[in-house]
């Protein structure tokens, strides 16, 4: 696999949180963000990238490797699972 992933701890109850650690930059996978609602802020000091896809949720510093992504409540290992293997699919070397 050439991503990492680890839970987020999160004062939430029942959060569906993970961090990714990609092989590239979140400003290489803008561009790999396919069918996804993208919002990128330029604002920040360090500019943030924000998309959504059917009920998940991504978010990331463009210049940096880590991504956190939020899962839906209902079927949200359904929805991790078809994310990692998408992810899979584009952090292939």
């Amino acid at each position: 696999m050439a991503f990492e992933c680890k839970k987020v701890e999160a004062c939430f109850t029942n959060s569906r949180t993970y961090e990714y650690r990609l092989p590239f930059s979140v400003e290489v996978l803008q561009g790999l963000l396919t069918n996804w609602q993208v919002r990128v802020n330029l604002q920040f000091r360090r500019p943030l990238l924000v998309a959504d896809k059917d009920g998940v949720n991504l978010k990331g510093i463009l210049a940096g490797p880590v991504i956190k992504v939020s899962f839906p409540e209902s079927g949200w290992e359904e929805a991790k699972d078809g994310f990692e293997k998408w992810l899979q699919e584009i952090t292939k070397e």
